[in-house]
C-alpha cells in the first residue's frame, strides 16, 4: 500500500478549479470571479487566491492588469511544449533505472489501464487521473523528487489536450485504453530503447493528432 498524502485546502481548491476547466464549466478566456468560487466551494477568498496563484504558475490561468484572472487560451504550442518535456522526463527516468520495472510496478500500470475501460462521458475527468496514475509509475521509480515535481507541474498539458474545443470527448475516451495498453506492453519487455521510443511516440503522436484535428476544424 502506498503512502497516504493529505492535501492542503489550497490544493483541494486548485483541483476543483482544474476540474471545472476540464469539464468546460470554465472555458478558455472566461474570467474567474473569486467571490463566486468562494461562495460555491464554501471557503474564504484566501484559499481561492492561493489556488489561482498556483494555477497561474502551472500555466492554466492568467492575470491581466485591470481585468483580473481568466482561464488561459489553449494553444498547440502549449500542448507541444508540455508533452515534449513530459516525455523527456519519463525517458530520462527510464534510462536512469535501466527500465528495471518490478512485477508490482507493472501490476500498477495494468490497474490503471483496466480502469480506462470504465471511462464514459459522465466520468470524463478520470481521463487525466488514470493516465497520470500510469505514467507516475514510470517517473516516480527514479526516486528523484525534483524530477517528479517538474513532471507533475506539467499536468495542465494533459488538461489542455483533453479539453481543446475541437476535441471530441468520446474519441478521447475510445483512444485511452489501446494507446496505454500498447505502452504497458512495451514496458513489460524491460527493453530501454523500445520503451524510450514508445514513450516519445505516445506523446508526440497525440500532438500530431491534435494538430490534424485543429486544421480540420479551422
Amino acid at each position: 500500500m502506498g503512502k497516504l498524502r493529505f492535501k492542503t485546502l489550497r490544493e483541494e481548491v486548485a483541483e476543483e478549479i482544474r476540474l471545472k476547466i476540464l469539464n468546460q464549466e470554465l472555458t478558455p478566456g472566461m474570467r474567474i470571479i473569486e467571490q463566486e468560487l468562494s461562495d460555491e466551494l464554501g471557503v474564504s477568498r484566501g484559499p481561492i487566491r492561493e489556488a489561482l496563484r498556483q494555477l497561474e504558475q502551472e500555466g492554466m490561468v492568467e492575470y491581466t492588469r485591470n481585468v483580473g484572472c481568466s482561464v488561459r487560451e489553449i494553444t498547440m504550442q502549449d500542448v507541444y511544449e508540455t508533452y515534449l518535456l513530459r516525455s523527456n522526463y519519463e525517458i530520462l527516468a527510464v534510462r536512469l533505472y535501466e527500465a528495471k520495472f518490478t512485477d508490482e510496478e507493472i501490476a500498477r500500470m495494468e490497474e490503471a489501464v483496466e480502469l480506462m475501460k470504465s471511462l464514459t462521458i459522465q466520468n470524463y475527468n478520470k481521463v487525466i487521473t488514470y493516465g497520470c496514475m500510469l505514467h507516475a509509475v514510470i517517473i516516480e521509480k527514479a526516486g528523484l523528487a525534483r524530477l517528479s515535481k517538474a513532471w507533475s507541474d506539467l499536468e495542465y498539458g494533459e488538461i489542455f489536450s483533453c479539453n481543446a474545443g475541437y476535441t471530441d470527448k468520446q474519441s478521447v475516451i475510445r483512444r485511452q485504453y489501446p494507446i496505454h495498453r500498447e505502452l504497458v506492453d512495451v514496458c513489460k519487455t524491460r527493453d530501454v530503447e523500445k520503451i524510450c521510443k514508445a514513450i516519445s511516440d505516445h506523446y508526440m503522436l497525440t500532438v500530431k493528432r491534435l494538430e490534424r484535428d485543429t486544421k480540420k476544424d479551422s
